[in-house]
């Protein structure tokens, strides 16, 4: 097999070790050091010179008693490229149920890491070079904005581009800080707004897609107290789970928002109810896994990458909030954000 295999006795001692381990293991000795123990090893945390303090390690952690998958660690001297495996483990049950050791694997992904990392620099030059053209467009629609012989539709019309000019300058500029700071939001940019009127704006700029889906768009905003958060960043949020409502929602369906101004468990509460194609139990479990897309989405025409719900769940978080998904297969789906009204109250 080209997979590591460890497998540990209850006290922590290795019982067998495959020839794909051992090669794995070589390349993680030290110079000068003939028989390492586990804290000699070099492991290193992906793409950094620091070293994986040996609690953190993958083996330590199985003879833990940890079970866990796809943590991905860098083998080699810091002063070499290395290569990147990503370990899972798993205990092992005697006849009895009770622990009798691990088995540890390491598969190398030393290919998709170095992948991820041209796929990262791709994205940072595209954002650079796309910044100063939309900055120019956001300046021109503002100057059409301020012609008075603008007729009330028109004006609406210019008030959503521009909106929407400057939430994708936002995001430009989120993937170029994303390069430094290898966080999704690149920090959070907290001033009062009201929920609801974010919701609006989202859902005056999906009504021209829905329409042209044949769609019926509801909403049902009831006007919120002002909150300390990111309009960007929930905007985005926003926007992700409206859009895939009405992506899995087939023509003729219903897209409801519901926003309420009574505090729920001290948290207001946004819903996106969709009537479209609707999940299993399993997949609602993996949802929010990044890369992770449906069997319905991936056996369909719909486009996407599985990142948009991992990124939303992120924003909530950092806003101190909760986010939640009911769902049955044909029946639709709801997704719901609960932003608490004491932690934002402390954020800000």
């Amino acid at each position: 097999m080209d997979v590591g295999i460890v497998v540990v006795d209850r006290d922590g001692h290795d019982l067998l070790m495959n020839r794909a381990q051992q090669r794995i293991h070589t390349l993680a000795m030290p110079a000068g050091i003939e028989d390492p123990d586990e804290t000699q090893l070099t492991l290193r945390y992906p793409g950094t010179s620091c070293p994986i303090p040996p609690e953190d390690r993958p083996v330590r952690r199985a003879v833990n008693q940890e079970t866990f998958s796809n943590y991905v660690v860098s083998v080699g001297n810091p002063g070499d490229r290395g290569t990147e495996f990503s370990s899972s483990a798993r205990q092992i049950l005697d006849r009895h149920g009770d622990r009798d050791g691990a088995v540890v694997v390491f598969s190398d992904v030393t290919s998709y890491v170095e992948a991820a990392r041209t796929q990262q620099q791709f994205v940072a030059a595209v954002s650079h070079e796309l910044r100063t053209p939309l900055t120019s467009v956001i300046g021109y629609l503002e100057l059409a904005q301020d012609d008075l012989d603008l007729s009330t539709e028109t004006a609406s019309y210019l008030s959503v581009a521009n909106r929407n000019a400057e939430q994708l300058l936002a995001l430009v500029e989120d993937l170029l800080q994303d390069q430094v700071t290898r966080s999704v939001s690149g920090g959070l940019s907290l001033r009062p707004h009201r929920l609801s009127t974010v919701a609006g704006q989202v859902i005056e700029s999906a009504s021209l897609s829905a329409q042209e889906s044949g769609i019926r768009l509801v909403q049902d905003l009831e006007e919120t107290p002002e909150l300390p958060i990111d309009e960007h960043r929930i905007t985005q949020a926003l926007t992700n789970l409206l859009s895939n409502a009405l992506k899995y929602t087939p023509r003729g369906g219903t897209v409801t928002v519901t926003v309420s101004s009574r505090a729920v468990e001290g948290a207001l509460e946004i819903a996106i109810a969709d009537t479209g194609v609707g999940m299993s139990d399993q997949e609602q479990a993996d949802l929010f896994t990044e890369f992770y897309r449906t069997e319905s989405a991936r056996t369909s025409a719909i486009q996407g990458h599985g990142i948009g719900l991992a990124v939303t769940r992120r924003i909530v978080l950092e806003h101190g909030g909760q986010i939640s998904v009911r769902s049955t297969p044909g029946a639709g789906s709801t997704f719901s954000i609960r932003l608490p009204l004491e932690a934002a109250d402390s954020a800000a």
